[in-house]
């Protein structure tokens, strides 16, 4: 059962990737604003600290899942993320889920476009490996997970 004072922070990713370098060359971060609205976040200085907190937390990840893939040449199409942070009352992190979903391009026609389990397993253990979630307390509760979209 969730704490009566709990907050709740929710985003969700989409980022477009495109050969030949597979660099992200589109990126959407939305945040479910109270009214139950995806608001588009535009990073300025005029953000809440603490959103802009949270949105580098899902942008490291982010990074790390676009980078380590470039490094292993799996050709990313696409990444799809939902991701939700728990605080308490006072705005300490209890907990980070991250899902995020990738699809990467037929380079071969007829040729499956999925990436090993080996691939995913290794994508996600990288991912963790982003220094804002390393700096989280380690009471903090992380869950990252990667699949690959069909």
């Amino acid at each position: 059962m969730a704490e009566q004072n709990e907050r709740n922070f929710q985003f969700r990713l989409r980022s477009s990737h495109r050969a030949p370098e597979y660099q992200t060359s589109n990126l959407v971060v939305e945040f479910l604003a109270d009214s139950g609205l995806w608001e588009p976040q535009q990073l300025s200085i005029t953000m809440t600290g603490f959103r802009l907190y949270l949105i580098s937390l899902l942008l490291c990840q982010h990074f790390y899942l676009v980078a380590n893939a470039n490094e292993r040449q799996i050709p990313l199409q696409q990444v799809d993320a939902d991701f939700e942070v728990t605080t308490s009352s006072d705005w300490i992190v209890s907990s980070v889920v991250g899902d995020f979903r990738i699809r990467i391009e037929q380079l071969v026609p007829g040729e499956s476009a999925q990436p090993s389990t080996d691939s995913i397993a290794f994508l996600e253990k990288r991912m963790k490996l982003c220094p804002i979630s390393r700096n989280l307390p380690d009471s903090v509760i992380k869950n990252i997970h990667l699949s690959a979209l069909a």
